[in-house]
């Protein structure tokens, strides 16, 4: 009966420490600074993230602050207080894994940047996410 609960209770246990692991682990600060490429125009799958890079020119004046206010109401989203502008922590549910995403205007163009912090691949939940933004932007244009 031991040996069940003990066997039972590791996968608990390692939940829980991963858990706590994704929650309590600081986030770089530098990750909120960076303004990474590619700034050409489109949609742009990155290792672990994406970035969509919007030409202004295809959006109202008030693109921006539209697109925050869909940002800021996403679920398990904070928005983090920064000196360089936008930037957002989304964590996934259960495990609470943190993405960061970073919002600016730069060369005529919206950018939005979002990635994973711990581990290699974020299984399109970046992309997915950001999609859902742009697209509730664009209905909120209409």
């Amino acid at each position: 009966m031991k040996l069940i609960l003990i066997i039972a209770a590791v996968p608990v246990a390692l939940a829980t420490a991963l858990a706590l692991y994704a929650r309590l682990t600081p986030i770089d600060a530098d990750r909120f600074a960076s303004t990474p490429g590619p700034d050409q125009a489109g949609i742009h799958t990155l290792p672990g993230g994406v970035k969509y890079v919007l030409p202004l020119s295809d959006l109202p004046k008030d693109a921006l602050s539209k697109l925050l206010d869909v940002v800021r109401q996403t679920p398990r989203t904070s928005e983090v207080a920064t000196e360089y502008g936008n930037s957002f922590v989304t964590r996934s549910r259960g495990f609470g894994f943190p993405d960061i995403t970073r919002i600016w205007l730069e060369d005529d163009n919206l950018h939005i940047h979002a990635h994973l912090v711990i581990g290699k691949s974020d299984l399109g939940v970046n992309r997915d996410r950001v999609g859902q933004w742009n697209e509730a932007l664009r209905a909120s244009l209409r």
